[in-house]
């Protein structure tokens, strides 16, 4: 037998990634991001994944708990709020989804900047 590594094409180790840097984390598309950032709660793994999120113009929903993006500039922007069409990715159906008029209150954004 050729061994279940082998036979299965699995490698243990791939010296060309290094998991734990962020430059692995900011290539990987969003929903692979917002696996990470969900099932790895606490650990560096969901660190970067936010971060990475962050520089692909998501933002944290404090109290929805959901990653929004702006599908298109506001049409409201006022100083505690905008409203207008977003892109968010909704956990209980693990799919992107559209919201229209949509007010994000600014007090639920997380801001942390996540610099290291």
């Amino acid at each position: 037998s050729s061994g279940i590594n082998a036979e299965y094409g699995y490698h243990s180790y791939d010296p060309k990634h290094n998991f734990d840097s962020f430059e692995y984390f900011k290539n990987l598309v969003p929903d692979t991001l917002f696996f990470i950032f969900y099932f790895y709660e606490g650990t560096r793994a969901q660190y970067f994944a936010a971060k990475a999120l962050k520089e692909q113009h998501w933002r944290f929903h404090k109290k929805f708990k959901m990653w929004f993006q702006r599908y298109e500039e506001p049409k409201v922007i006022e100083e505690s709020h905008e409203t207008g069409t977003y892109v968010y990715f909704d956990i209980d159906l693990w799919q992107q989804r559209t919201k229209e008029d949509f007010t994000f209150e600014y007090k639920f954004l997380e801001e942390n900047n996540l610099d290291e």
